[in-house]
């Protein structure tokens, strides 16, 4: 199957969640179990437990359909050399649906499973992971073993998370490790031949999408 075909193609399969979400005792308007989707795709890609099995997690709907997304954005800012099939291996998803713990992603090359990102290895590919899901969420937060993905929109806070995620994408897939991290990020936004300062929408989108590329070692 093409790079290509993967990228335009609609989402689909399923997922195992961790738990079961509470129903509150009021009637208010919450997400129960039955509301959940069981899918073990994101996109065409299947999800494996960190061990390599083949597992179906519960996820919000719209939740799954952005998680969807961002894979297909990862994907088609990757090297053309890398083919599917290829996979997204997870610890799970939590009792709600609306967070996912990302381990891993690997690809095809040459008949031979490669890893295109590993959660316990930070090196470029890592942070230029964590970019890409930046991207697309607001809540990333880093673990040892995985990256916690929670669901909501993406964009600059100045939280201390976004912040030292910044700070450490300049000095390790930028190789840039100045005081000023907001110039230094102005310069990576202008690498990719875009203008803007970090701290606005576009400026945002358009740091982690060339640190994403940048990471992979993608030209633009």
């Amino acid at each position: 199957m093409s790079r290509r075909t993967v990228i335009s193609a609609a989402a689909a399969g399923s997922v195992l969640a961790l738990g079961t979400p509470a129903v509150a005792a009021t009637g208010a308007d919450v997400r129960t179990a039955a509301a959940l989707v069981d899918r073990d795709q994101l996109g065409k890609a299947i999800t494996t437990s960190p061990e390599g099995r083949r597992v179906t997690l519960q996820y919000a709907p719209d939740f799954h359909e952005r998680l969807s997304e961002w894979l297909r954005f990862w994907w088609a800012n990757a090297p053309t050399g890398w083919i599917a099939p290829f996979q997204v291996q997870s610890a799970g998803t939590t009792p709600d649906g609306e967070a996912f713990l990302l381990t891993g992603i690997a690809y095809t090359r040459a008949d031979r499973r490669h890893d295109g990102f590993v959660a316990r290895e930070r090196d470029a590919r890592y942070w230029a992971t964590v970019a890409s899901l930046y991207h697309h969420f607001s809540s990333v937060t880093l673990a040892d073993t995985h990256i916690r993905v929670g669901d909501g929109h993406a964009g600059f806070s100045g939280s201390p998370a976004q912040v030292g995620f910044v700070r450490t994408a300049l000095a390790t897939v930028w190789q840039d490790a100045s005081s000023d991290w907001e110039k230094a990020a102005g310069r990576a936004i202008r690498w990719s031949g875009r203008e803007g300062s970090i701290t606005s929408r576009a400026g945002w989108a358009n740091f982690t999408r060339a640190t994403l590329r940048r990471g992979l070692g993608t030209e633009l």
